[in-house]
């Protein structure tokens, strides 16, 4: 037989487990043996961000969606559009603007440059420094699109706005996605 012997005063099976949570949240371990008793500080950390809950695993971190929603609300869901701004959750999150206010989008606009014929520009807001945008461009709008990043640029910044100006914006039909990316 291996272990303590019965007499062995020491507590058994008292273990210590931890729930996914949605952000780094404190908790108190605390401990007794005899006379003595200490507490130790902790935080359960929250090393995968979305896993939480009715949000796990949907695309979305659930630290934003219980930021917006609270917990277990059927309108954080990555397709729903809450504010009906025409941008869903999962856009919302990746593009860093409000889900709960219509106010709050993501807007593209291309425009001709003044005295440039072969040259547009393609504005869009807002634009966050922790995020990667990339133009991209298509002759046709069909279900098989294929998008290709445009090289031929000239990029400017102004607070949140930023101005990509094609160079070579010839053809009879030249469209335009921004594809963001965030870390």
């Amino acid at each position: 037989m291996s272990g303590f012997p019965r007499s062995d005063p020491r507590p058994r099976g008292h273990f210590a487990t931890a729930a996914a949570v949605y952000q780094n949240s404190p908790a108190v371990a605390q401990g007794s043996y005899q006379t003595f008793t200490d507490t130790l500080n902790l935080t359960v950390r929250n090393t995968l961000p979305d896993n939480f809950g009715t949000y796990a695993a949907d695309g979305i971190h659930d630290d934003w969606q219980v930021l917006y929603f609270g917990i277990d609300n059927p309108d954080a869901g990555p397709a729903v559009d809450p504010d009906f701004d025409g941008q869903n959750n999962l856009f919302e999150f990746t593009a860093g603007i409000v889900p709960t206010d219509p106010n709050s989008r993501f807007l593209i606009n291309a425009q001709n440059v003044s005295g440039q014929p072969s040259h547009r520009d393609i504005v869009f807001s807002p634009r966050f420094t922790d995020r990667t945008y990339t133009v991209q461009t298509s002759p046709t709008l069909t279900l098989s699109t294929a998008w290709t990043d445009l090289t031929t640029i000239i990029t400017s910044d102004n607070g949140t706005i930023r101005t990509v100006t094609d160079t070579d914006a010839t053809g009879l039909r030249k469209f335009y996605q921004v594809e963001i990316i965030r870390p």
